[in-house]
């Protein structure tokens, strides 16, 4: 089912998790573009990541998507094409073995001053109030600094990678700072999380 507000979840009722994974889309789930992904035919897997979300669905903690697309703000795409775009997404998940719990989508214009938008923290709280979930406890895996910053302001824990645009600088960004984990891909974050006993995100 979807919101106006782009939030999208799995149809039934959701039991209460402390944890969660909560992944950005554009450049970690798939290559990001500069004009952004605004169909079907433009979307494109990352390497390893329906491996990487196959090993996360194996965890009992709910995996959701946590996504800035204000292409639709922009007037680019409609809110039902991105939703039938992360239906086949989803679909295609599945097929190999993960799953996608729900997508909370912040559809605004850059200049909406919304809540929702990264790096503010709105999706991080609307998720956590869709199920349940103590922030603290879950890991926010994005690819922008402002993926740390949406973090950071829900305390939430996060690990970033370097598959999205910013990869290259990543790391120049936090210089003089206290920076996050910053791994290569998606596949390297999940590795990182399953080091620790499973049983911790159930």
């Amino acid at each position: 089912m979807s919101s106006p507000n782009g939030v999208t979840c799995a149809a039934g009722n959701h039991p209460s998790y402390q944890r969660a994974f909560l992944l950005d889309r554009d450049g970690v789930i798939n290559y990001e573009r500069s004009d952004y992904v605004k169909s079907w035919a433009e979307f494109a897997f990352l390497p390893g990541v329906l491996s990487a979300l196959q090993q996360l669905a194996t965890v009992g903690a709910p995996i959701l998507i946590i996504s800035n697309q204000s292409a639709i703000g922009r007037g680019l795409v409609s809110q039902a094409a991105v939703d039938a775009l992360h239906h086949q997404m989803r679909q295609m998940v599945i097929a190999a073995g993960g799953r996608i719990d729900g997508f909370f989508l912040c559809p605004h214009h850059p200049e909406a001053n919304c809540d929702c938008r990264k790096p503010k923290p709105g999706l991080l709280l609307q998720a956590a109030t869709a199920f349940g979930l103590a922030l603290p406890e879950c890991t926010f895996i994005g690819d922008a600094v402002t993926d740390w910053q949406a973090a950071q302001a829900a305390a939430c824990q996060s690990i970033l990678v370097e598959s999205g645009r910013q990869g290259p600088h990543l790391r120049t960004l936090f210089a003089g700072q206290r920076m996050p984990p910053i791994v290569p891909n998606l596949a390297d974050a999940v590795t990182r999380l399953l080091s620790v006993r499973q049983e911790t995100y159930v």
